[in-house]
């Protein structure tokens, strides 16, 4: 009687084997649909979206690099003004110098006159160029809250 059983019970683990396989093809079946829906879903949605975002992107890239072709230009700007305001101060003298001789303009004592026409004629001032923030930022030329 073993010998007989024998058979049965391969065909029966057989039959549970095959049943096991069943179910994991069925899985990985499953698995293959799930990819190409979602692989679909980066076609047909993610994509656009992440090109829409990378025009975007450009854009704000490209705002940037003005922002900083700005700064940059203001910088310059600036060291520019500092040359001048140096330049103006060995001209000219501290600020306290320049106070006294103002003070002195004003009021003229004839002795403190004779000190200042022995010095040198002063040179006419010849204000900067300046940028203006308009030229570079239109927004700020609307008016506020339209």
């Amino acid at each position: 009687m073993e010998a007989a059983e024998s058979p049965g019970a391969s065909v029966e683990l057989l039959d549970k084997s095959l049943e096991d396989l069943l179910t994991r093809v069925d899985e990985f079946v499953g698995m293959l649909d799930m990819i190409r829906n979602d692989s679909s879903q980066v076609v047909h949605e993610s994509v656009p979206q992440i090109h829409m975002k990378a025009t975007e992107m450009r854009q704000i890239y490209s705002k940037i690099d003005k922002l900083e072709a700005f700064v940059k230009m203001v910088g310059n700007n600036v060291a520019g003004m500092e040359e001048r305001v140096a330049k103006a101060e060995t001209d000219l003298g501290t600020f306290p110098n320049t106070f006294k001789k103002i003070l002195h303009t004003i009021s003229v004592p004839s002795f403190l006159n004779k000190s200042s026409s022995s010095r040198q004629p002063q040179t006419l001032y010849e204000p900067p160029a300046l940028f203006k923030t308009e030229d570079y930022f239109t927004c700020l030329s609307e008016p506020p809250y339209s």
